[in-house]
């Protein structure tokens, strides 16, 4: 292909829609939550909304109409529709899976909606914004050969990855966000856009963010929207809208004695009589500091504390009232516990786990929530193993479903060899169940063996337990299978996507779908999703491990598209079978012996096993869309396969983690049976 044509003004604006659609994808995984808190247990739809507006508006590259225009008022709709959401009361079920959910900013006046419809309206409108931008690149990607316009695509979207993570380093707002996409497509659309409804449409939009947020108490972590309230005996932290923790003032200048702040000092030191020794402490969840106080009063002489969020912990060190992370005993670590725990060799008298409890989940990919990594069995094996021999484990929780607690009851007292102490406290504060294991762990006033039943190992009592592994994570789920609420929001988001499908292309085109694109779609988006939690087991699910993840799956994707073009073609035949081999290497590698090596062999092979099949189904893909006659069209209908892929993902609920490798091997050999059939 001629140079200049790669450098010419077309492939700058394929790189820059490229480059806006995954930046306001990770934009709207993070704005969207922020003001309609329950969708943050639904990030996941915002990527598959994505799919969807991305392929209708490549399938209709063809036609008369100019999309590209309605991309600002697309935007401003959403924006709206979120402004009237923040202030409306989503009910949340409790009986399937528990999520927390406890709005105090709310207006009086404020109306209830079922989550359902909420997030059923929220993945419609999401996909509007990026039929404009699909429609955009399409136009785009049809000036170019097939592989060209792929691996200009691929930059495109690895620029926007890494833009958006620097803009998360350095917690900025998304009227940042918003302002940097809104005026790098004023620039790109030029003459295909109503210059005037463009800039009134983006104004708005900029306004009604501007608007909505209370800057004074207002910070922006790469996980939530945090907003703090400081009173004299209490701070409560906010996520999203939603209390996340307080931080509690446990030297008040009031009668300290019965106030809020003594009993929940109680609550908190109850079980630090179990503790033979106070040397060394780690604090797992320290979120504001306080239990790093109060374990500093206890007279602990080496802490760490362990927080996943830095501007949480720069809340506590900025205005915890005893300001604990300031004293020298302390060293901070901003990681993952479940990370910290692998990387450190050290051993400690108590260890802590806070109210780890997240509102979100670990990335836009998965339905495994933040937390969920550290609530499994392996997880309290490895927190066994860096206890002393007469070191206990306390954990707090807060568990208004009884099934949480009766799997925590059930995972200590198999990794500990005997059922823990558990104190339940029915008038709770912040937390209403403390957990404490550990050899030396005896009996004592005010704990017992809570569960009888449990500890006489009744059959039908432990059968009706499923407490979480690395490969089933799911705490909050009751047990193994997909919840009512994710089958209709599934069903209603499935039924959307056919019908836009229909609209798009038109029922006698659909005859003429790429089903072997559509496949390849499905089954690499289960890949990229498994690569995203096993990485995220193997070193932390913080979010520089999550943009490291995806930024190493889009350079796969072009280092792939580059080897066919530069060595290519090979035999497609051989490549299929070369990808079966390796997702069933894969499949048969358990996780649990990836954890046992070094650190480093830990990032070689799971980097192996992770980037061997992505690095092959991204050859094929190549290989294949090479020799579309309509490549915008077959690059349309391989986004409407990860559409299904996204909500096939759901099915780990019930089958776990390592099955999505199955199910990805099942579609690629539906590919290949399909693609046979298109050579005969």
């Amino acid at each position: 292909m001629n140079p200049q044509k790669i450098l010419s003004p077309s492939s700058y604006k394929l790189f820059g829609y490229s480059f806006l659609i995954l930046f306001f994808e990770l934009a709207l995984i993070r704005f969207i939550p922020s003001n309609v808190r329950i969708t943050a247990y639904f990030i996941n739809l915002v990527l598959v909304a994505a799919f969807l507006g991305m392929g209708i508006g490549m399938l209709r590259v063809k036609g008369k109409k100019n999309l590209t225009q309605f991309f600002p008022p697309a935007l401003l709709l959403l924006t709206g529709a979120c402004v009237y959401f923040s202030n409306v009361l989503v009910t949340a079920p409790q009986v399937e899976e528990a999520m927390f959910a406890i709005y105090f900013d709310l207006s009086p006046h404020s109306k209830k909606w079922g989550m359902v419809p909420v997030v059923s309206i929220f993945f419609s409108l999401s996909a509007l914004p990026f039929i404009t931008l699909g429609y955009s690149m399409g136009k785009e990607f049809k000036n170019f050969p097939a592989l060209h316009a792929y691996g200009i695509n691929a930059a495109g979207s690895l620029a926007g990855l890494l833009i958006f993570s620097l803009l998360s380093h350095f917690s900025t707002p998304p009227l940042a966000w918003f302002g940097l996409g809104g005026i790098l497509f004023l620039f790109l659309a030029g003459k295909q856009q109503n210059s005037a409804v463009s800039i009134i449409c983006l104004g708005l939009v900029f306004y009604l963010i501007q608007n909505l947020y209370q800057k004074d108490h207002e910070t922006w972590s790469p996980y939530y929207k945090i907003n703090h309230y400081q009173k004299p005996d209490v701070t409560s932290i906010n996520v999203n809208g939603s209390l996340h923790q307080y931080m509690i003032n446990f030297s008040p200048p009031f009668d300290f004695k019965n106030s809020y702040s003594s009993k929940v000092k109680q609550d908190y030191k109850l079980p630090y009589r179990l503790a033979n020794s106070w040397e060394d402490v780690l604090i797992l969840g320290a979120g504001s500091g306080n239990d790093v106080h109060l374990v500093l009063e206890q007279g602990a002489k080496n802490i760490d504390a362990v927080e996943i969020d830095k501007a949480i912990w720069k809340l506590g060190k900025d205005f915890n009232y005893q300001k604990p992370y300031d004293d020298p005993r302390v060293k901070v670590h901003i990681d993952d516990a479940r990370a910290f725990l692998k990387k450190t060799k050290k051993k400690y008298d108590v260890i802590i786990l806070g109210t780890l409890d997240s509102q979100t989940l670990l990335s836009g990919m998965s339905s495994i929530r933040l937390d969920n990594y550290i609530y499994t069995t392996e997880s309290f094996r490895s927190v066994r193993e860096h206890l002393k021999p007469d070191g206990i484990l306390i954990l707090y929780h807060m568990s208004l479903n009884m099934g949480i607690s009766f799997k925590f009851a059930k995972i200590l007292t198999d990794v500990f060899g005997t059922q823990p102490l558990i104190h339940h406290e029915k008038k709770h504060r912040l937390f209403n169940f403390t957990f404490v294991a550990g050899s030396k762990a005896e009996f004592v006033n005010d704990f017992g063996y809570y569960f009888k039943k449990l500890r006489d190992n009744d059959p039908i009592i432990a059968n009706l337990i499923s407490p979480p592994t690395d490969d089933w994570p799911y705490l909050y789920l009751e047990h193994p299978g997909i919840p009512t609420h994710y089958l209709k929001a599934g069903s209603i988001i499935f039924l959307i996507s056919i019908l836009s499908i229909i609209l798009a292309t038109g029922r006698k085109n659909l005859k003429e779908t790429d089903w072997t694109l559509f496949l390849l779609g499905a089954s690499f988006l289960l890949l990229e999703t498994k690569s995203v939690t096993e990485m995220s087991l193997l070193f932390g699910s913080t979010w520089q491990v999550n943009v490291l993840v995806f930024a190493s799956i889009l350079a796969l994707i072009f280092i792939a598209n580059l080897f066919i073009l530069r060595k290519g073609p090979f035999d497609k035949t051989r490549i299929f079978l070369t990808l079966f081999i390796s997702i069933g290497i894969s499949y048969a590698v358990p996780t649990h012996s990836l954890l046992g090596l070094p650190l480093a062999g830990q990032w070689i092979l799971g980097a192996l096993v992770t980037a061997v099949p992505l690095f092959f189904a991204g050859m094929l893909f190549s290989q294949i869309f090479a020799t579309r006659q309509e490549p915008t069209a077959s690059l349309g209908y391989n986004l409407m396969g990860a559409i299904c892929g996204g909500l096939l993902e759901y099915s780990s609920m019930a089958l776990g983690t390592k099955n999505l490798y199955l199910l990805a091997l099942v579609l690629y050999a539906l590919a290949f049976l399909v693609h046979r059939r298109e050579k005969n």
